[in-house]
C-alpha cells in the first residue's frame, strides 16, 4: 500500500504537469523527458484519446487516486479540492457554489467520463456541476488548460475531466469508509449541530467479461465554525444531508469491443434547524437563516435537490485499424430552494425599490441530453489523427414562488398558498452541434506538431417575461421584457508544438481558439422591453484567441516547469458593478494573461517538497475606445495570485505525515479602475495530517486551518459589493479536525 502522501504538483509544462503522490515521482518525470521507460510515463485521456503527457503541447494536470485520497480526508467539496490542487483555478470557496471558480479567468468545461456536466447560463443556488457526484467515486482528475478544437463552447478556460473508478480485477472487493469532522473552537464541538460525518460503502469486481462498481454514501453536513467559535459562512449552506448512489457496469463483447453504462443520483435534503425569527421596526416577524430552532411548514413546494446523469458508451479499439467510441448521455437537475425572506435586506438597503419581492422560493429544472462520437487512428509511425462529432441540447427553467406572509410567525412559519409565479431567470433552450478533426505529427525525434479544426453551430432561444430580479417598470407599471433567438456558426482552430531541447529540457507553444456562447441566463438583462429581437450583437458568441508557451525541465532531484498565457476576445462577456453594488452584464473586448510556475524536490528518500505559483490579470474595454479605455476585469472572474507548498515525510512503511500551505494574494486593481466596489484581501492557511496503517485498514487525521486564522474567502469577499449582500459576507471555517477510517477487503 502506498503511504507517501505529499502532493506532487507541477504545472505549466507537458511532462511535469501532474498532481500525484508517492515516491519515485521525480524519476517518473525524468523518464517522461527522456522517453526511456514507457511503464513510468503518465498517460492522459482528457485529450479524448490516450496520449503521453510529454507529447501534449499545452498545460495539463493529473490528480491521481492517491492525491484524491488525501484531499478527501479533508473535504468532500470537489471545488475546494480543485482550488487546492489546480493552479489558475479559483481559491476554495468553502461552500457548494462555484462563485469565482474560473480557470485562468475563464469558465472551464466540466466533464465526467467524457460527458458534459454543466449547463449554459452559469450556476444559480446550489446548481454547481461539482455537486452532482461523490468524489469518492472518482479514480482520476485531468485538467487540460486552454481552448482546443476537440472541445467546443463552454471550454474557453480549459477542460476539467473527472474519470470514475475502475472495477477491481477480482470477483468482489469491498471498501468501507467513515469519517467525522468537528471544530474544536465551537461552543459544543461534538454536538449533533456541529459534528459532520460521512459514511460510504463501495463494491467492485470483474466476473469473466462483466465488471461493475457500485457505491452508496451518506454525508451529513452540519454547521461550520469560524476562528472565533461562531457559525461561519451563509448558514443556508450548513445543515444538509446528501445521499449519493453510483453504479457503473461494463461488458466486454469481444477483446476489442466494450459496452458500458453509468448512472449517478445525488439527493440533498435541507435541515430546518437553521431558521430564526427576528422582528423589524413595524413588529413584523422576519425569517432569517441562522442558528435558531424555529421551523417552516411547507404546504407545497417542499425543498428538495436532486441531480442525476446517465451514460451509455460503446468502444471498439480495432475498427479499420483505429479506435471508435460513441456515447449517449442524459442529465437532469431539479431543485426547490428553501424559503428566502428578503425583507431584512430591504430594510437596510432597498426598501424603496418595489421590483424585489418580499420573499420567494425557486423551482429550478435543468434538463439535457446529447451524444459524442469519435474515431482515432495512427497512420504510420509518426502521424495520428482523431475526428468526431458532438451534439448537445438543454433546457433551463427557473421559477420563483412568491407568498403572502402572516405578520407574526410565532414558532412556526406556515407557507402557502402561492400568490404569484415569476421567472427567476428566463427559460432557455439551447442546441449545439460541432465537428472536429485534429492531427499529431512527429516531425523528428525531438519535434512534434499538433493542429486541429472545429466547426460549431449553436442555436438558442430565451423566453420573454417578468422575472424576479430583472423586472422593468414603465410609468409605474410592471412590463414584460423581451425574449430572443440566436443562431450562428463558425470555425476555431489550434496549432502547437513540443521540442525536446535536451533529454532533460522540453519547450512547447500553442495557439488555440474557442467559440464561446454568452451566459444565456445573464443575457436577459440586456434585452429590450418591446418587440422580439433576433441576431442582435448582444447574443453573438465570442471568439477567443489563446496563446501559451512554456517549458519543463529536471536538474538532479528537482523538477521545474513554467507556462505563460495570453487570451483575447473582441466581444467578451464580463461584469461591472454599479454604484449600488449590483452587477451589470457587459459585452466588451477582453484581454487575460498570466503565468504558472512549479517545482518539485525529492529532498531525501523519505522527504519530498513541491510548490506551485499562479498569477493572472485581465482588462476589458467597456467603451470600445482602445487601450486607453481598458479597465481591470472584476475579481468575480480574475482571481488573485495563489501559491501552494506541499510536504511529506515518510516515517516508515506504515506511517507518514504531510502538510500544506496555501497563500492567496491581494487584488485591488478592479476596485481602483471602478469595475468592482470591493477588493480582495489575501490570507494564508496551513493544514497538516498523519496517515497510519492499522490492522484491517488505514486511519487518517487531518487538521485544516491549523493556525485557526480568521479570514474571508475571495468568493465571500465579492459579496461586499453592496449592503444588500452583507448577510453572505461571513468568515470562513476555523480549525477543523477530520478523522477518517478506511478498510478494503
Amino acid at each position: 500500500m502506498k503511504q507517501n502522501l505529499v502532493l506532487k504538483l507541477t504545472v505549466g509544462s507537458a511532462a511535469l504537469m501532474a498532481a500525484t503522490y508517492g515516491t519515485g515521482y521525480a524519476q517518473t518525470a525524468v523518464n517522461e523527458q527522456a522517453g526511456t521507460d514507457d511503464d513510468d510515463v503518465i498517460v492522459v485521456t482528457a485529450t479524448r484519446r490516450a496520449q503521453k503527457i510529454n507529447e501534449i503541447a499545452r498545460s495539463v494536470i493529473v490528480i491521481d487516486p492517491e492525491a484524491l485520497e488525501v484531499n478527501l480526508a479533508k473535504t468532500s467539496n470537489v471545488a475546494d479540492i480543485l482550488g487546492l490542487a489546480v493552479p489558475g483555478f479559483g481559491a476554495p470557496t468553502q461552500n457548494d457554489l462555484i462563485r469565482t471558480n474560473t480557470l485562468r479567468g475563464r469558465e472551464p468545461q466540466y466533464l465526467i467520463d467524457g460527458v458534459p456536466l454543466d449547463f449554459n447560463g452559469g450556476s444559480a443556488f446550489r446548481t454547481s456541476p461539482l455537486t452532482k457526484f461523490d468524489p469518492e467515486t472518482l479514480g482520476q482528475i485531468e485538467v487540460l488548460y486552454g481552448p482546443t478544437s476537440i472541445y467546443g463552447a463552454g471550454a474557453a478556460g480549459g477542460v476539467i475531466q473527472f474519470f470514475t473508478r475502475e472495477a477491481a480485477d477480482k470477483p468482489i472487493e469491498a471498501e468501507l469508509r467513515h469519517q467525522i469532522q468537528f471544530y474544536p473552537g465551537a461552543p459544543q464541538p461534538l454536538d449533533e449541530s456541529s459534528l459532520s460525518w460521512k459514511s460510504s460503502g463501495l463494491i467492485s469486481g470483474t466476473i469473466e467479461n462483466f465488471d461493475y462498481v457500485a457505491q452508496v454514501s451518506f454525508d451529513a453536513q452540519n454547521a461550520q465554525f469560524d476562528g472565533e467559535g461562531n457559525i461561519s459562512g451563509p448558514t443556508y449552506f450548513g445543515f444538509y444531508d446528501t445521499t449519493n448512489y453510483f453504479l457503473k457496469a461494463g461488458y466486454d463483447i469481444t477483446p476489442t469491443q466494450r459496452l458500458q453504462a453509468v448512472y449517478n443520483l445525488t439527493e440533498l435534503e435541507e435541515d430546518d434547524r437553521t431558521l430564526e425569527f427576528l422582528a423589524n421596526d413595524s413588529g413584523e416577524a422576519i425569517a432569517v437563516f441562522d442558528e435558531g430552532g424555529n421551523t417552516i411548514t411547507y404546504n407545497e413546494n417542499e425543498p428538495s435537490d436532486e441531480k442525476q446523469f446517465f451514460t451509455i458508451r460503446y468502444d471498439h479499439t480495432d475498427l479499420f485499424g483505429g479506435a471508435f467510441s460513441a456515447v449517449y448521455y442524459n442529465r437532469k437537475d431539479e431543485l426547490i430552494s428553501p424559503f428566502i425572506d428578503l425583507r431584512l435586506a430591504q430594510l437596510v438597503f432597498i426598501a424603496e425599490q418595489p421590483e424585489f419581492p418580499d420573499n420567494y422560493q425557486t423551482l429550478q429544472v435543468f434538463e439535457g441530453s446529447g451524444f459524442r462520437v469519435q474515431y482515432s487512428r495512427d497512420v504510420g509511425e509518426r502521424f495520428s489523427f482523431i475526428v468526431g462529432a458532438d451534439y448537445d441540447e438543454q433546457e433551463i427553467n427557473q421559477t420563483s414562488f412568491v407568498y403572502q406572509l402572516p405578520p407574526d410567525f410565532s414558532d412556526t412559519l406556515i407557507l402557502g398558498p402561492v400568490i404569484e409565479d415569476l421567472f427567476f431567470t428566463r427559460p432557455v433552450d439551447l442546441e449545439t452541434f460541432g465537428v472536429f478533426v485534429q492531427g499529431d505529427f512527429e516531425v523528428t525525434d525531438k519535434l512534434r506538431l499538433t493542429a486541429g479544426l472545429r466547426y460549431e453551430e449553436p442555436d438558442f432561444s430565451i423566453e420573454g417575461g417578468i422575472t424576479t430580479f430583472e423586472q422593468t417598470y414603465i410609468n409605474g407599471t410592471r412590463v414584460s421584457r423581451l425574449g430572443a433567438k440566436g443562431s450562428s456558426d463558425g470555425f476555431a482552430y489550434n496549432i502547437g508544438f513540443t521540442y525536446d531541447v535536451t533529454t532533460q529540457f522540453t519547450a512547447y507553444a500553442n495557439f488555440a481558439q474557442a467559440v464561446e456562447l454568452p451566459s444565456l441566463i445573464s443575457l436577459g438583462r440586456l434585452l429590450p422591453v418591446e418587440g422580439q429581437i433576433q441576431g442582435d450583437e448582444a447574443i453573438e458568441p465570442q471568439i477567443i484567441d489563446n496563446y501559451e508557451a512554456g517549458f519543463r525541465g529536471a536538474f538532479g532531484p528537482v523538477n521545474y516547469s513554467f507556462a505563460a498565457f495570453f487570451s483575447e476576445s473582441e466581444f467578451g462577456e464580463t461584469f461591472q458593478f454599479d454604484a449600488d453594488g449590483f452587477g451589470e452584464y457587459l459585452r466588451a473586448p477582453e484581454e487575460i494573461y498570466g503565468l504558472e510556475i512549479a517545482a518539485d524536490w525529492e529532498v531525501t528518500d523519505s522527504f519530498n517538497l513541491s510548490s506551485a505559483f499562479s498569477w493572472s490579470e485581465g482588462e476589458f474595454d467597456a467603451d470600445g475606445d482602445g487601450p486607453g479605455g481598458f479597465a481591470a476585469i472584476s475579481s468575480l472572474e480574475i482571481q488573485p495570485w495563489k501559491a501552494t507548498i506541499f510536504g511529506d515525510y515518510q516515517f516508515n512503511d506504515k506511517t507518514s505525515a504531510n502538510f500544506q500551505l496555501l497563500a492567496i494574494g491581494d487584488r485591488d486593481s478592479a476596485l481602483e479602475d471602478g469595475t468592482d466596489t470591493f477588493e480582495i484581501e489575501g490570507y494564508y492557511l496551513l493544514d497538516a495530517g498523519l496517515v497510519q496503517e492499522v490492522p484491517f485498514g488505514v486511519v487518517s487525521l487531518q487538521v485544516t486551518n491549523l493556525l485557526d486564522r480568521q479570514y474571508l474567502t475571495p468568493a465571500s469577499q465579492t459579496y461586499r459589493s453592496s449592503a444588500f449582500f452583507n448577510s453572505r459576507v461571513n468568515p470562513a471555517p476555523g480549525r477543523a479536525i477530520t478523522i477518517a477510517y478506511q478498510a478494503t477487503f
